[in-house]
């Protein structure tokens, strides 16, 4: 190549190379990170240099405020500025999908200890598990949850949440279902199955039936013909006809 030519046209080949190297010079220079529709971003903070809240307070796994390490919030779909890679990791993670006649289990690797006696962290408003941030700062526990989430599709950070998808439990005609609880209240003396608890919805709500004193063991209350949404961290049991 002529470099006369060359110099008199450098403008051009600055251009063309703006144009491919793009998205290197936006992420490196601004910070850029652009979030696709079907993912969300995790975010892992790799450092802190200043401030009162550089570390993670003792025993916890995801930043509230800030700190070093795996942060409760997300990026949803969308662009980004400021994200510097030399401060912050992204980990795109697809929409979790729970499809028709199945449930999704969580449990929650951070949060507060559940008391001693209980096998499941109780119900937190956060969205369906879609905020960590206020699963978290509302009092959420550690370990397996009452609640679960239903079919559709959700934004969630799986650094905090892992998730188990199970079936529905079916009960066809001419059977019913004999419900055994893993928690509760102790069955009193002399008794061998537990009292009706109402508000609990064919024990679908977890929060309700320990709530209103339902007792640990079986139950006196049956489940008819139908498809409910029972979770088996906390329900058993046996279809009779």
């Amino acid at each position: 190549m002529n470099p006369a030519l060359f110099f008199s046209y450098w403008w051009v080949v600055l251009i063309i190379l703006s144009i491919i190297l793009y998205k290197f010079i936006l992420r490196v220079f601004f910070g850029m990170v652009i979030v696709p529709e079907d993912r969300i971003g995790l975010v892992t903070k790799k450092f802190v240099l200043f401030g009162d809240n550089r570390e993670l307070p003792n025993g916890r796994i995801i930043a509230l405020k800030g700190e070093a390490g795996y942060q409760a919030d997300t990026l949803a779909p969308g662009i980004y500025f400021g994200m510097w890679f030399w401060q912050y990791e992204i980990t795109f993670q697809p929409f979790v999908i729970v499809e028709q006649g199945h449930i999704g289990l969580i449990m929650a690797k951070d949060g507060n200890e559940i008391p001693t006696g209980r096998i499941l962290g109780r119900r937190v408003a956060c969205d369906n598990f879609q905020d960590a941030k206020a699963f978290l700062e509302n009092g959420g526990q550690k370990g397996r949850q009452t609640a679960y989430i239903t079919a559709g599709s959700y934004r969630i950070n799986t650094f905090l949440f892992e998730l188990t998808i199970v079936g529905m439990t079916h009960i066809r005609d001419n059977m019913v279902g004999i419900v055994i609880a893993q928690d509760g209240e102790p069955l009193p003396t002399g008794q061998i199955a537990g009292k009706a608890i109402q508000g609990h919805n064919n024990y679908q709500n977890i929060d309700a039936f320990l709530d209103n004193g339902g007792a640990r063991g079986l139950q006196s209350q049956i489940v008819l013909a139908g498809s409910y949404n029972l979770n088996p961290w906390l329900f058993s049991g046996k279809k009779y006809r």
